[in-house]
């Protein structure tokens, strides 16, 4: 494995070189330069640079690195004015040429004059590189987008560097399900029970940039084994300002309003969401039954779901800031929602030499409503030294989710043969403190130390009762006592991490840092009278190496050590029969999976505008929890979670933008990578290679239009019971903006080509096959009108609870 790691770094080095010598000759026109404190003299981070026509129109926006630097090359040859805009200081304009002769125009260093008096902001609005990178993360600015108007954040995350989500929504990070998503970095209680359904539940209008984590540090919770996504939201930062969506399509509707009221030291941002959408799915199941290699018998389903899933969520986020010591925050985030999952089963069996031995449909009415709450509460104190800092919050969710189901056998007669209800109401509560201290050091305080310690105290429920008919008469509903029963699960971690971050003169950077976290899990089955414990503690050390080579290059070498927690829905030992030849089932006797990962990233920023992150990784799991199908009388599976298998991983992932010509963007994520599952208790070894690539296409035309093309392919894809097929999905938007009127039409269709985009997942074992073959109906088209009021949004940077602790993968009932 090593040696083929050294290859891929060989070819990588030479592949980066074939690049930069291909950038040299792109677009020249560039506009750079350095802001600065004209007291401190220090590097003015996050100032808004705007390139303004003879107009005055904006014509680029951008903005200055952690060194103060900047540069745009959205322009073509004319006259312009730089206006130089920052929080606490006086703006600055300064007239500028480009021309052929003259196709840099370099600033040098501006300084900018810190005042008392807040002057009146001038109204720019302009987007940032689509993508950026940082030590140890990507950053995704979907608000640059337009494809994005009108969709949900499992749109953006689609879109996003490193990431692949699936037509059901799932979200994997270079082929790993077990990830972290946080919302302005903390966790939701959405999130526990459905990261699908929870990104459903977020417009995509809210979003202002996605951060891909590939190597957390210390300070983030151990949990999250392929990494951490950190979706950041859009804040207001004038007296009154807002907008109002409105979305429109075939699929789905929705009404997304946003208020931000500013009054000097008060900050409030509200957001609504109303949100309906079509799920529609049809599925063939052709699974083979063997004993001793050979054929016992075929089992043959097809299914169809079409649901409609109405939903909505609110947050309030209220700011004070007494002085420029102390910041006070609070917020309160609530959803609510019904996610129906009714079915139309057909279900066949046939004997070895098909002779049709069962043959029944199944209707099944699922009902899934949910409900629940965050609160929290954070203090921020600054302290009189430049950087040092105390963090001090608290949350609290509390949500309740229901899974029921009510299924019904029929022949072909349409006579009743059996019924099954499965009433199943789950009960989530979860407290968490954590305080954290940032202290600087050094020379010009560029190195610094970190600490930290948490909590968390977890109280699950699962209460579920089963009735079901008897031979004799199929519509008389009993109680099943085995299959009825109390499931009650407690998980507290404690938690404590350390790290120091130094950064030189000379372009070299190291964080260094290490994590302990002890969990104490209890769980009890009250019926049955079985209780279950397992105590545990892990050493978690991560590290992260920068060379700032230049102004455009930089490398990155970083480890890191995660584990994975498993849910209570890996947990809960409730059978989900809605599917009776299809069985899911929790194993309450789980224990935590551990990751070790290395990573190798180079960067290239070239004065052309070319974009490249090129980053090598590998990844060993131990005691991965697994979906492990196992085969029954009747050619029946049950599913469950197990801890039977390791598996290794590495690859290669490539993510680049270029500006083919004034206007004209495209920007690219390729990944390819090597998977070996092994599971010695199941005497299983699959291994095969897995790729994808997207490409993302803009255009800004005259008249305010704009046009976009997206593409995304995932390749086959091995699992270490079987693979999964190719996955191909694509959409067109255009867009109008009415600046006078600060509205924007966008027009958006989803695979407008094919109704429904198709993959297959085949499962093996010695003693059957399965072959499921799925089509989601895709095709779509939105338009979405958006009305702005007052100015642009700004993200606002506050430190709030971040629990990514748990292994977020959701077995229904």
């Amino acid at each position: 494995m090593i040696r083929k790691f050294l290859l891929l770094t060989a070819f990588l080095f030479c592949f980066i070189n074939i690049l930069k010598a291909q950038t040299q000759n792109g677009p020249a026109y560039l506009v750079k330069g350095i802001i600065t404190d004209s007291v401190s003299r220090k590097p003015a981070e996050f100032a808004t640079i705007g390139i303004l026509d003879s107009e005055k129109k904006v014509v680029a926006l951008t903005y200055s690195d952690e060194n103060g630097l900047f540069k745009s090359a959205d322009i073509k040859a004319g006259s312009y004015f730089l206006n130089l805009s920052f929080m606490g200081y006086a703006q600055k304009n300064l007239a500028f040429n480009i021309s052929s002769k003259s196709p840099v125009f370099d600033a040098g260093n501006i300084y900018l004059k810190p005042e008392v008096t807040q002057l009146n902001a001038v109204n720019v609005t302009g987007t940032r590189a689509l993508v950026e990178q940082q030590p140890g993360m990507l950053v995704y600015n979907a608000e640059k987008d337009i494809s994005n108007q009108g969709g949900t954040a499992a749109d953006v995350l689609r879109k996003a560097p490193v990431l692949n989500v699936d037509a059901a929504g799932n979200v994997t990070m270079r082929g790993n399900s077990n990830l972290r998503i946080l919302i302005n970095g903390k966790y939701s209680g959405q999130m526990a029970r459905s990261a699908a359904d929870a990104l459903n539940m977020m417009p995509a209008n809210s979003i202002k940039a996605v951060e891909v984590i590939t190597s957390p540090s210390a300070r983030y919770d151990a949990e999250g084994a392929a990494g951490v996504i950190n979706i950041i939201t859009k804040k207001g930062q004038q007296n009154v300002s807002g907008t109002v969506e409105v979305v429109a399509g075939n699929l789905e509707q929705a009404l997304n309003p946003r208020l931000s009221i500013s009054r000097e030291k008060w900050n409030i941002n509200t957001t609504l969401h109303a949100h309906s959408f079509r799920n529609r799915e049809e599925t063939t199941l052709n699974r083979l039954t063997f004993e001793n290699g050979e054929k016992t018998g075929r089992v043959q389903q097809h299914i169809v779901r079409d649901n409609t899933k109405p939903h909505g969520s609110g947050d309030v986020q209220i700011e004070f800031a007494p002085d420029s010591a102390s910041i006070f925050n609070f917020s309160v985030n609530g959803w609510f929602g019904k996610w129906p999952d009714n079915s139309a089963q057909h279900n066949q069996r046939f004997s070895a030499n098909e002779t049709l031995l069962e043959d029944f449909r199944q209707n099944v009415i699922t009902r899934s409503p949910t409900l629940g709450v965050d609160l929290n509460l954070g203090y921020t104190k600054k302290f009189r030294k430049p950087g040092e800092e105390l963090y001090i919050m608290g949350q609290h969710n509390r949500s309740s989710d229901g899974f029921n189901y009510d299924a019904m056998q029929r022949d072909p007669d349409n006579a009743l043969l059996y019924r099954e209800i499965n009433d199943n109401k789950n009960l989530n509560r979860e407290w968490t403190v954590q305080t954290d201290y940032i202290f600087p050091f050094g020379n010009g305080y560029k190195n610094a130390w970190e600490s930290g310690a948490k909590m968390i105290l977890r109280e699950n429920s699962s209460d579920y009762q089963v009735a079901a008919s008897g031979d004799s008469n199929p519509g008389q509903l009993v109680p099943v006592s085995s299959r009825t029963d109390f499931f009650s699960y407690t998980q507290n971690v404690f938690a404590g991490y350390s790290q120091l971050k130094f950064k030189w003169q000379n372009g070299w950077a190291l964080h260094a840092g290490a994590r302990m976290e002890g969990t104490y899990l209890e769980g009890n089955q009250r019926n049955q009278n079985s209780t279950f414990k397992n105590d545990f503690w892990n050493f978690v050390p991560s590290a992260t190496l920068f060379k700032k080579l230049n102004a455009n290059n930089n490398l990155t070498l970083s480890y890191t050590k995660r584990i994975s927690r498993p849910s209570i829905w890996d947990l809960n030992p409730n059978v989900n029969a809605q599917d009776p030849k299809n069985l899911e089932i929790g194993n309450p006797n789980l224990r935590p999976e551990q990751v070790n990962q290395v990573e190798f990233t180079y960067a290239l920023q070239t004065d052309s505008d070319f974009f490249l992150n090129a980053s090598l990784f590998s990844r060993e799991t131990t005691n991965s929890i697994e979906s492990i199908v196992s085969i029954g009388p009747g050619g029946i599976t049950t599913t469950s979670k197990q801890n039977l298998a390791s598996n290794i991983q590495y690859g290669l992932n490539l993510s680049t933008s270029v500006s083919v010509m004034p206007g004209w963007k495209i920007n690219s994520n390729a990944n390819v990578r090597r998977a070996r599952y092994r599971s010695g208790a199941l005497n299983i070894l699959n291994e095969g290679w897995a790729w994808g690539l997207n490409v993302n296409s803009s255009w800004k035309l005259p008249d305010n239009f704009s046009v976009q093309a997206y593409a995304n392919y995932d390749g086959r894809n091995v699992k270490l019971q079987g693979f999964e097929s190719y996955w191909f999905y694509y959409s067109f938007s255009a867009k109008k903006e009415l600046p006078a009127q600060k509205l924007t039409i966008s027009l958006t269709t989803v695979s407008p080509f094919g109704g429904y985009i198709g993959q297959t997942v085949v499962t093996r074992a010695a003693d059957f096959e399965s072959t499921l073959a799925s089509r989601y109906l895709m095709r779509s088209v939105r338009l979405s009108l958006n009305w702005e009021f007052g100015s642009m949004f700004k993200t606002v940077k506050s430190r709030k609870v971040e629990n990514d602790d748990q292994k977020n993968v959701k077995s229904a009932g």
